[in-house]
């Protein structure tokens, strides 16, 4: 209510009987004040009631939306934790990778070179081998006998 409808309010609760109705006794108008004012205070009790309730439910959402973002940022936190842990571990093991690539193009055991020598001979020595080696010998003599020919 604005200031004026409750200055007329409170005046009206001021007024005597024979200012309200003067052919009515005091009796009546203190039985129709003492109506008017338990209806007023009936409504008024209503709405704070309705009013404590509200802001319960209020305080209980809130608590419970706390509680939710509160799980949410452990869960993001731990998966941020896990994604950089993850990351550490692929970018040493790509160290590790890189420095056994260079050790190996570059510090090449001679042993390694003597057994890759040693297969390759075998291979070639054995008798399938040899007609392989004879074949390839053979195809490289024609070919240039062609390109002689040609000429």
């Amino acid at each position: 209510m604005d200031t004026v409808g409750q200055s007329a309010r409170e005046r009206e609760f001021q007024r005597t009987a024979t200012e309200i109705n003067p052919q009515k006794g005091e009796n009546e108008y203190e039985a129709w004040f003492a109506n008017e004012k338990l209806t007023y205070d009936n409504v008024l009790e209503i709405l704070t009631a309705q009013a404590r309730r509200s802001q319960s439910h209020f305080d209980q959402v809130a608590s419970t939306e706390r509680e939710r973002l509160a799980q949410v940022s452990n869960v993001a936190l731990q998966a941020l934790q896990n994604a950089v842990e993850t990351a550490n571990m692929v970018s040493k093991q790509a160290v590790r990778h890189g420095d056994l690539a260079i050790d190996r193009q570059w510090n090449k055991e001679p042993a390694e070179g003597t057994a890759e020598g040693a297969i390759l001979r075998q291979l070639l020595s054995e008798p399938s081998g040899q007609a392989l080696q004879a074949l390839i010998v053979g195809a490289v003599g024609d070919a240039l006998k062609a390109a002689a020919v040609s000429k």
